[in-house]
C-alpha cells in the first residue's frame, strides 16, 4: 500500500503525539508510586519517560526529512491517587503495546519509503522489546523486582 508524503506525515505526527504522551504520563506516574519496589519502578519510570521522548524526537526528524514540520496535538489531563508498581507496571504495558500495534499498523503506508520503513521497522522492534520487558519485570502477581537490561 503507498502513501502520499501528506498521509505519512499526518500519521507520523499521530505516532509523535502519542510517544510525547506516553513520556508525559510515565512522568506522572513516576509520582504516584506508592509500597514496595516503588524506588525500582521510579527508575523503571525515568528510563521509559526519557525513551518515550527519545522516540517522539526521532519521528519528528523523520516528519522534517519528509520536508515538513512536526505538528504537535494532545490533549491530556493525568490526575489520579497513589498506585502500587504493578499496577503502573500493568498500565505501561498497555501503552507500550498500544505504541507497537500503531507502528505495525503504520508499516505497510511505507512501502514506497525505504528510509522511512527501515525506520518503523526499528521503532517495532524496541516497542517488541519494551512490551517483553515489563513482561519479564512484572509477571502476574509478582512482587515487582526490576532487572538489569542486558549490557547495563
Amino acid at each position: 500500500m503507498c502513501a502520499n508524503r501528506a498521509d505519512l506525515v499526518e500519521d507520523l505526527n499521530r505516532l509523535m503525539a502519542e510517544e510525547a504522551e506516553a513520556c508525559l504520563r510515565y512522568f506522572q506516574m513516576r509520582f504516584r508510586l506508592r509500597g514496595p519496589g516503588r524506588v525500582a519502578a521510579e527508575a523503571f519510570f525515568e528510563d521509559a519517560l526519557r525513551e518515550t521522548l527519545e522516540h517522539a524526537d526521532a519521528i519528528a526528524q523523520q516528519i522534517r526529512s519528509l520536508g515538513h514540520i512536526p505538528r504537535l496535538r494532545i490533549d491530556l489531563s493525568l490526575d489520579g491517587g497513589p498506585m502500587r508498581p504493578a499496577e503502573a507496571l500493568a498500565e505501561a504495558l498497555d501503552v507500550e503495546q498500544q505504541a507497537l500495534d500503531a507502528y505495525k499498523e503504520f508499516l505497510p503506508r511505507t512501502a514506497s519509503h525505504p528510509t522511512l520503513e527501515k525506520f518503523i521497522h526499528a521503532q517495532i522492534a524496541v516497542e517488541t522489546e519494551h512490551v517483553q520487558e515489563i513482561l519479564t519485570i512484572a509477571p502476574a502477581g509478582a512482587p515487582l523486582k526490576l532487572v538489569d537490561k542486558p549490557g547495563s
